[in-house]
């Protein structure tokens, strides 16, 4: 018996799809309804790709953020043993650390850039694209110079809390952006079931 039922759900999209096409080609109050449910449908579809895009970049950030911060934290152990008297050893791994987090920063600041790109992309709220300048500015933090001066541990603490601020202002974005995909797959579901419904109780 299920053999017999394959293929019977797309099947069934097939006619309610051909049904629609022929409500809306015969004009009217019920052509115009459904026409709006597709084009809301289409316009969700590409909310959703997006968001998708745009939540993808800045996770892809916010790991890298967390790649500098261990840089830093192993630097910050190294310049603390240098303090009492690690010697060349200690200074060298201190600053092997410092290389690693300054590359992971241009890495970074890279990544901030696309995702302020996608962010601008996504259309539900325009207020999505505020603070993204406020990760840029912080990249610049470090091209200034002061890798040349991290000699001394308060440098490095300095920009431990500089990544995590703009670490916390990532994760912020990321959760309003996760809100909004699962406001949107809710209408689009919405949107779906208004739409067979209507194409159902309609006479052709």
């Amino acid at each position: 018996e299920l053999a017999g039922l394959q293929g019977c759900e797309h099947r069934y999209k097939t006619v309610l799809k051909e049904k629609a096409g022929a409500i809306k080609a015969a004009g009217g109050a019920k052509g115009e309804e459904v026409l709006q449910l597709e084009e809301r449908g289409a316009f969700l579809e590409s909310q959703k790709k997006e968001l998708g895009e745009a939540i993808s970049t800045g996770r892809t950030a916010l790991d890298t953020t967390q790649q500098v911060l261990s840089s830093l934290d192993s630097a910050e152990g190294w310049g603390t043993w240098d303090l009492f008297g690690g010697g060349l050893i200690a200074d060298l791994a201190k600053h092997s650390h410092l290389d690693e987090a300054q590359g992971s920063i241009e890495c970074l600041q890279s990544q901030l850039r696309q995702f302020k790109t996608e962010l601008a992309d996504v259309t539900i709220h325009a207020d999505m694209q505020v603070n993204v300048d406020g990760f840029l500015r912080f990249a610049d933090y470090f091209f200034d110079g002061l890798f040349a001066d991290w000699a001394g541990l308060d440098k490095i603490t300095q920009s431990q809390s500089q990544v995590q601020r703009t670490k916390g202002q990532i994760e912020s974005v990321l959760s309003r952006l996760d809100s909004m995909l699962n406001a949107v797959e809710q209408e689009q579901a919405q949107v779906r079931n208004q739409l067979d419904t209507l194409v159902l109780n309609t006479q052709c």
